[in-house]
């Protein structure tokens, strides 16, 4: 007995033959399993270098026309901020006076522009008075300073305080430097 196929089937043989033939393949819908929680494992945290700055503001107060007669050294305020303090000279001038540096680094523009206000308030409490004309040449030489005050006290001692963005160091700096001026 010979079997007959119908017209309906032999054309889906057909299809189905050379679909598998064509390399074509049936896929299934993608079905998600669940996705495995990750238990975080304890690591043992990468502590941050802590950063002195000492040597760097040395060597960068001395390739100018100064000598550090005391290198920078480093402390910590009670803002919790870097504070650096060394004591400079000018060796182009032989009756230069010595003068006491100290570099604050702060957290924000806003944290400076506060440290900077506050030191100014306090010397001008002290006695100090501005001295136009040294701001006024101060600034000129330093036109990254967002601020500048330069006073005087009885017409021997010279307070400056300025806050700028020092990229080198990534941070705003609050910079004062004292000195009595020599009679």
């Amino acid at each position: 007995m010979r079997m007959q196929l119908k017209p309906i089937t032999a054309i889906l043989l057909l299809v189905l033959a050379s679909l598998l033939i064509s390399g074509c393949t049936v896929t299934t819908p993608f079905t998600s399993s669940p996705t495995p929680t990750v238990t975080p494992t304890a690591t043992t945290p990468t502590p941050t270098p802590i950063l002195d700055h000492s040597s760097d503001l040395t060597t960068a107060f001395e390739s100018g026309n100064f000598i550090m007669e005391r290198p920078f050294t480093k402390s910590i305020n009670e803002r919790g901020n870097d504070v650096y303090k060394g004591v400079r000279r000018n060796v182009t001038a032989s009756d230069a006076p010595s003068v006491t540096v100290v570099i604050e680094f702060t957290k924000s523009e806003a944290q400076a522009k506060t440290v900077y206000d506050n030191a100014v308030a306090l010397k001008k409490n002290q006695g100090y008075v501005l001295d136009a004309s040294l701001t006024a040449y101060g600034k000129a030489n330093c036109p990254q300073c967002k601020d500048l005050w330069e006073g005087t006290y009885n017409l021997y001692d010279v307070f400056t305080c300025q806050y700028d963005y020092v990229p080198h160091f990534q941070s705003w700096l609050v910079t004062q430097q004292t000195s009595k001026v020599k009679v």
